[in-house]
């Protein structure tokens, strides 16, 4: 996780007061990793306030990409947050393979794999009596998180993760921008 944020650094030789303060607490956070695992757990278990997030937009002269500035304490810990996740959802095959898309992979080859996936499950092609069947859906999810209730967020979140984890993750949806 604190590769993932000292990448964004790369080769910039002027760094401004908060680039400087975030790149301090990366250092901190390497020199003594209990330390900032504490410090991290404990954001975790307390923290449901957070500070204002600001928001510039970068002209692409095509389009316009957001650039959101976040508190570094903030960002070190939904960073550590979101690698713990991926350990947990990999570790408990929350995500089977065959729904995983990878650069790695051509997309006939994940075709391949998902068809696999689905012929392999159990009944998946019967009709019982009552003519009930597997019925397969696409569909475009479009501004679900804007739209979403945040208590039933909340609830579905405690069904995978521990409840501070779901309280911390839909109390960081209230944030002010």
């Amino acid at each position: 996780a604190l590769e993932r944020l000292k990448e964004g650094f790369g080769l910039q030789m002027r760094l401004n007061s908060s680039a400087r303060e975030e790149l301090g607490l990366i250092e901190q956070a390497y020199d003594n990793p209990h330390e900032a695992l504490s410090r991290i757990k404990r954001h975790l278990l307390t923290m449901r306030t957070f500070k204002e997030v600001g928001i510039e937009f970068m002209d692409m002269y095509s389009h316009l990409s957001p650039v959101y500035n976040i508190e570094p304490l903030e960002k070190i810990t939904d960073a550590y947050l979101d690698q713990y996740l991926w350990y947990e959802a990999d570790k408990r095959h929350l995500f089977p393979n065959w729904i995983k898309p990878a650069d790695s992979e051509p997309p006939p080859l994940l075709v391949y794999k998902w068809c696999q996936g689905v012929n392999n499950l159990e009944d998946v092609w019967d009709v019982d009596e009552n003519g009930d069947s597997v019925v397969m859906l696409q569909s475009q999810f479009e501004k679900m998180y804007e739209k979403i209730d945040l208590t039933l967020l909340n609830r579905l979140l405690r069904l995978i993760v521990d409840h501070n984890i779901a309280d911390y993750m839909t109390a960081k949806n209230n944030v002010s921008i």
